[in-house]
C-alpha cells in the first residue's frame, strides 16, 4: 500500500467536501449549504432516494457475481466501486430532474449552473492531461482520471435529461 497516494486520495476526499460546501452555500439564495424543499418536493426526492439505493445495491451484486465468477474487469478496484457510487448518483439526479424536483426552493439557478461548469472544468482537467499525457489506460487499466470521467458523464446525463425534460415541458404546454 503506498500511504502517499492514499494520504493524497484522502486529503483530496476533504478538499473536495470543503470545495461543495462552499459552493452550495454560494449557490443557495439564503448562504445555506443544504437546499430546502416543500413536501411535495421530498416525497418524489424520497422515491429517487430508493431507486438510487436499489441501483447501486443491484450494481453491487452484480459485481459480486462477478467477481465470483472471475470475470476480470478491466479497471481498478476504486474504480468499480465508484462507478456504482456515480450510478445511484446519477439514477437520483436524473429521476429527480425528470419530476420537477431538482431545483430547491432556496436555489439560485444561474449560480448552480455556474456550480456546474465549475464542476466540469475541474473534472475535465485531469481527464484531457491524462487523455494527453497517455497515462489514461496503461497495462490494459483505466488510470484514476477514470473517476473523473465518471463524474463528466452522470453531469452529461444531467444535462440531456434537463434538455429533454424542456422540451416535453415545452410540448405540453403547447397543447
Amino acid at each position: 500500500m503506498n500511504i502517499y497516494r492514499l494520504t493524497g486520495v484522502a486529503v483530496g476526499i476533504f478538499v473536495g467536501l470543503i470545495i461543495c460546501a462552499v459552493l452550495f452555500r454560494f449557490a443557495n439564495t439564503n448562504k445555506k449549504l443544504k437546499s430546502e424543499y416543500d413536501e411535495r418536493q421530498r416525497a418524489i426526492r424520497n422515491l429517487a432516494y430508493k431507486y438510487a439505493f436499489y441501483t447501486v445495491m443491484f450494481y453491487e451484486v452484480l459485481m459480486l457475481v462477478l467477481g465470483i465468477g472471475n470475470v476480470q474487469i478491466p479497471a481498478p478496484a476504486y474504480a468499480i466501486h465508484f462507478f456504482g457510487i456515480i450510478l445511484g448518483c446519477t439514477v437520483l439526479g436524473v429521476y429527480c430532474v425528470w419530476k420537477d424536483v431538482y431545483w430547491g426552493m432556496n436555489n439560485d439557478r444561474k449560480r448552480y449552473i455556474m456550480v456546474f461548469a465549475v464542476a466540469i472544468a475541474l473534472n475535465l482537467i485531469p481527464v484531457i492531461a491524462s487523455i494527453m499525457g497517455g497515462s489514461f489506460i496503461t497495462d490494459g487499466q483505466v488510470n484514476m482520471p477514470v473517476i473523473n470521467f465518471m463524474v463528466l458523464m452522470m453531469l452529461f446525463a444531467l444535462f440531456v435529461t434537463f434538455i429533454l425534460k424542456h422540451i416535453v415541458d415545452k410540448r405540453e404546454n403547447e397543447t
